[in-house]
């Protein structure tokens, strides 16, 4: 029986408008606005670097926020597929019902254990270093949240959009602190960073070669995340889902996000073996302020790298930030077992009064933290 393609793009987009009603207070307001218009750019189909009439997109906020406080509270529905009922949260069975297509379902929980469903056009499926990789070019349905990868199991599903528009939203914001990275990194794909901010349209072509690049290199972030080891028994999936929207929470993903680059098969492993000079720049220019503070070896050494593209150094920073990983890793796993009897609001405040705070961070995180 043929596939009722736009039932199932229905069906999957009305339970990302519900998981959006539920959830989208969990993000800062400055976060929950920059999505907003990135979730607007796309349900127009507005590519990344063009900006939308303001007048447009408020009047579209309006009736989103509406939208949002009908559906509050309500469930997601099954996915009804050819007389078949399917759970939402359940991909592989989605996906199997799919097969003989070229649509690729995702679903999964995010930060602050927010459901987060994907409906798009699948253009590549491959087995990589033990995972099965699949990327996403057109997406038919999806949420507020939107990342350029994520795995879920053994599992690792690109999007070629979302990828798109990070690195866009970064050349735009253009922080002191990352442009020069930012530069460095385009002009190892031969493309002059002022040039593609300035004419994006003439400069396409260019920018998605970088994109298709960047996020096939990125993969390995999510490869180096299958072979951390670091949390004991189900120890991780306790914190992210007791602590979820908490700082121990993004703490614990920040830990974990930095042991996924710097495990010598991870991110940088990678970008170091392969020799991707526009790779380690883009990491340099994506690391965010708490990122620097619990590695602070791995700016510096690229800036040092533009200059003398010394991999040795580089190899040396990976290696530190993957010891001070495990352990950060290690102290948050022993105090928040000694927590388990004593309750999730008592685990919160011993993990930032003996783990956070020590390091110095607690500033940085609580001005960082998506959901604060």
């Amino acid at each position: 029986m043929p596939i009722d393609i736009a039932s199932i793009k229905n069906q999957v987009q009305f339970n990302c408008h519900i998981s959006d009603a539920n959830y989208s207070g969990t993000f800062s307001l400055c976060m929950l606005l920059l999505r907003m218009r990135n979730l607007y750019k796309w349900e127009m189909d507005i590519p990344p670097w063009r900006e939308p009439p303001r007048d447009e997109l408020l009047k579209w906020v309006e009736n989103r926020e509406n939208m949002w406080q009908e559906l509050e509270g309500r469930t997601a529905r099954a996915l009804e597929i050819n007389g078949h009922s399917l759970d939402s949260m359940e991909a592989s069975d989605v996906n199997a019902r799919l097969g003989g297509t070229d649509l690729y379902y995702g679903a999964g929980l995010a930060t602050g254990m927010k459901p987060s469903y994907l409906l798009g056009r699948l253009v590549e499926s491959r087995c990589q270093e033990g995972m099965h990789v699949c990327i996403v070019d057109a997406e038919l349905a999806r949420d507020i949240f939107s990342v350029p990868l994520m795995r879920q199991g053994s599992e690792i599903v690109g999007r070629r959009r979302a990828m798109a528009t990070l690195l866009w939203d970064e050349i735009m914001e253009l922080r002191t602190s990352s442009s020069m990275a930012l530069a460095f990194a385009f002009d190892c794909h031969g493309l002059n960073l002022h040039r593609v901010r300035k004419q994006p349209s003439l400069q396409k072509e260019g920018f998605m070669r970088v994109v298709n690049f960047e996020l096939e290199t990125w993969v390995y972030h999510e490869i180096g995340e299958s072979l951390v080891d670091a949390f004991p028994g189900d120890l991780w999936q306790r914190i992210v889902s007791e602590q979820a929207g908490t700082l121990v929470e993004f703490f614990a993903r920040a830990v974990r996000d930095l042991l996924a680059d710097t495990h010598p098969g991870g991110l940088l492993g990678h970008i170091v073996g392969a020799g991707k000079s526009s790779s380690l720049g883009f990491y340099a220019a994506l690391t965010r302020p708490m990122s620097r503070v619990i590695y602070p070896e791995i700016v510096p050494a690229v800036q040092d790298f533009m200059h003398t593209f010394d991999w040795k150094a580089i190899e040396e920073a990976r290696q530190a930030g993957y010891k001070r990983g495990l352990k950060m890793a290690m102290k948050l796993s022993e105090i928040y077992q000694d927590c388990l009897d004593k309750g999730a609001l008592e685990a919160e405040k011993e993990v930032r009064d003996k783990v956070i705070r020590p390091l110095g961070i607690l500033e940085s995180l609580e001005e960082e933290n998506p959901a604060g």
